[in-house]
């Protein structure tokens, strides 16, 4: 995987910066009906505390909501920094200060949304909760991640109705992105050489049998039978990604179980492991993760190179592309706070109240 890819993500979370959840699924590897708030109830549902953090145009967000964004943001970062980064980021209050920005940014554009009577179909919604469900191996390990989140399927689905309504908001409200020029995206390329080391790849398919918490020991026993089964079939001669359309519960298996190229420490440690084993043509012996019993099989290998400009060029007209909506979405932001009458509470978690700020900048920052 290019390293500016990984530096898109960054953006694409920085967008998120309304608090929107970022729940991506995860599939085999490592966007709320939003009710306007109307008083000292919470954005995101919770049971209200009675500590007020936050006032924006006078409603409250209250310390349920922003102790949920905390934690949505501490499980973001947490694959992306080393837990020793992230032990002093929660020690410094760094993620409970950006969900307080965060909730007031997406209460700022609630308000916005429902002046201008944004309303999203129903129809809309559901093919994007669909959508987002194909990317889990079954329904239960998508339910199964939305309660390691706290969060229930009506909850999500709250979620999904806000993010599309804002996403309707941005578009009335934001410039049209303009494709960065050949010139430009060489520049970038040139300018960032560390970004285009491509670390060794390995391309892969698999077959999953889905294999989930409350499963008992018999169901995982029929479940291990049948794997065992395919696997013997497929040493037998039965064709490798036949049995993966035919059996897989994995989302891949549309493809016959190809899961693309991926590097060392994208997927789960032992599937990780396993593939990395593995020569071009090999097959694995059964492996088990958190997401149940997998075949794999590797289909093609990728030493360490320097990605070339042409073939980067599509990853850095996204990553800039990105960037022209991060910065124009974040004036927007801007223009709706300097028009707002902002005041914090108590922004520090221990019901004591800083200073209140009308306008928009946090206790302890520059507006």
């Amino acid at each position: 995987m290019l390293r500016a890819r990984s530096k898109v993500a960054v953006v694409a979370i920085a967008l998120a910066l309304v608090g929107i959840l970022a729940f991506v699924g995860a599939g085999c590897s490592k966007d709320k009906a939003g009710k306007e708030n109307t008083g000292t109830g919470t954005l995101a549902g919770g049971k209200d505390d009675g500590k007020m953090v936050a006032k924006v145009n006078g409603k409250t967000i209250g310390e349920a909501d922003v102790a949920k964004e905390t934690q949505r943001l501490a499980m973001q970062m947490s694959a992306q920094i080393d837990p020793q980064q992230m032990q002093s980021m929660q020690a410094q209050g760094v993620f409970r200060k950006q969900a307080i920005e965060n909730m007031i940014s997406r209460q700022l554009l609630e308000q916005a949304a429902a002046k201008e009577d944004i309303k999203v179909a129903q129809t809309d919604i559901d093919a994007r909760i669909g959508q987002i469900k194909k990317g889990f191996p079954s329904e239960q390990e998508f339910t199964t991640r939305l309660q390691d989140m706290g969060m229930t399927p009506a909850d999500f689905q709250r979620e999904i109705e806000a993010g599309m309504r804002f996403d309707a908001l941005l578009a009335k409200h934001t410039p049209e992105i303009k494709p960065p020029t050949d010139a430009e995206m060489k520049s970038f390329y040139d300018s960032n050489p560390s970004e285009f080391q491509q670390p060794e790849q390995i391309r892969a398919s698999h077959i999953l049998i889905s294999v989930g918490k409350d499963d008992t020991p018999a169901q995982k026993s029929e479940k291990m039978a049948k794997i065992t089964k395919i696997r013997s079939d497929i040493k037998g001669g039965a064709d490798f990604a036949q049995m993966a359309t035919k059996y897989s519960d994995c989302p891949s298996k549309d493809r016959g179980g190809d899961l693309g190229y991926f590097g060392r420490g994208q997927m789960v440690a032992p599937f990780d492991a396993a593939a990395f084993a593995l020569k071009v043509g090999e097959m694995s012996d059964i492996v088990t993760t958190d997401f149940g019993y997998h075949i794999i099989k590797v289909t093609d290998h990728k030493p360490a190179h320097t990605v070339t400009f042409d073939e980067a060029k599509s990853e850095i007209a996204n990553y800039m592309g990105n960037q022209q909506k991060q910065a124009a979405v974040g004036s927007y932001i801007q223009s709706l706070r300097a028009a707002a009458k902002i005041e914090y509470g108590d922004t520090t978690g221990t019901g004591t109240p800083t200073l209140n700020m009308p306008g928009g900048s946090a206790p302890g920052t520059t507006k």
